[in-house]
């Protein structure tokens, strides 16, 4: 009479098992998609790419900036820029308020490098 509980529960097991082998898998490849974004030198398009224009305002806060370029397509994802900005020198993310003529085909370190330098607007 109790003979399909056992049966049952396994079903539910194996369910429950799956669900949580695929949620890891997608959570490592989530990971290493971010951290690959954060130490890699990625672009949004390759070489010549297209320029963007990008106001900076000085009371923009780094963060805005970050997803403003995401959402002009000059950055994948602005978390991952935030974390490349932190791990370069503090000093640097300074950023100047002005405009911006950017590439989507530069690298994250070269946006920072044209952001942090206060030459690097156009006048």
């Amino acid at each position: 009479m109790n003979s399909w509980k056992p049966a049952a529960m396994t079903s539910v097991y194996i369910v429950l098992y799956s669900l949580l082998v695929l949620g890891s898998v997608a959570l490592c490849l989530h990971g290493y998609r971010f951290c690959y974004n954060i130490f890699a030198d990625v672009r949004v398009e390759d070489a010549p790419g297209k320029e963007i224009s990008v106001e900076v305002h000085s009371t923009d806060a780094f963060g805005d900036i970050a997803a403003r370029l995401q959402d002009r397509g000059v950055i994948h994802d602005r978390y991952s820029f935030l974390v490349r900005a932190k791990l370069m020198n503090a000093e640097r993310n300074k950023i100047y308020a002005g405009k911006y003529t950017l590439n989507d085909s530069m690298t994250y370190e070269q946006i920072l490098n044209r952001l942090t330098v206060s030459e690097g607007f156009d006048q």
